[in-house]
């Protein structure tokens, strides 16, 4: 009988220890982990974002919203004015969120033209769209232009 009760007692301490080492194993795995975006595309690549983006438009920085946190995402929140549409149908001003894989993005300048790639978040009318190239974003000039006209008249990805 007391054999049988050690045997049950050693069994019940090394089933807590199992279960309390993977427990603490998973909280420290946990601490580890890193976010990774998948995409069917490449986003340092005009050619490559232009095909996944519903619209792709120069805008004018009327102003920086918000800086927030996501999920462990930093995204800039921008509304942004409409001045030319290569690629959808946006008009007039829109949000727009500007995040990277890496780090957090520079700000963009209040009152500068950039050209954006973009998709509607869930619900577009509270959160806008989110801007898919994460290549250097810079001000609008001729030769930028140029790439991003050649990218849209590309096929647009399947869905």
């Amino acid at each position: 009988m007391r054999r049988k009760r050690a045997v049950l007692v050693a069994g019940a301490v090394a089933a807590g220890v199992s279960v309390l080492g993977g427990w603490l194993g998973y909280q420290h795995l946990e601490q580890q982990v890193t976010y990774c975006a998948l995409r069917a595309y490449d986003p340092h690549d005009v050619a490559s974002t232009a095909r996944y983006a519903d619209s792709v438009f120069a805008g004018r920085v009327a102003a920086f919203v918000e800086r927030r946190d996501v999920d462990g995402w930093t995204e800039d929140v921008y509304r942004i004015e409409v001045a030319s549409v290569l690629r959808g149908n946006l008009r007039g001003t829109v949000r727009v969120t500007y995040s990277l894989d890496e780090g957090g993005p520079d700000r963009l300048k209040d009152g500068s033209t950039y050209l954006f790639a973009t998709r509607p978040q869930v619900d577009p009318a509270k959160d806008g769209h989110a801007q898919l190239y994460q290549g250097e974003m810079k001000p609008v000039d001729d030769r930028q232009l140029a790439v991003w006209r050649e990218a849209v008249a590309l096929p647009v990805a399947p869905e």
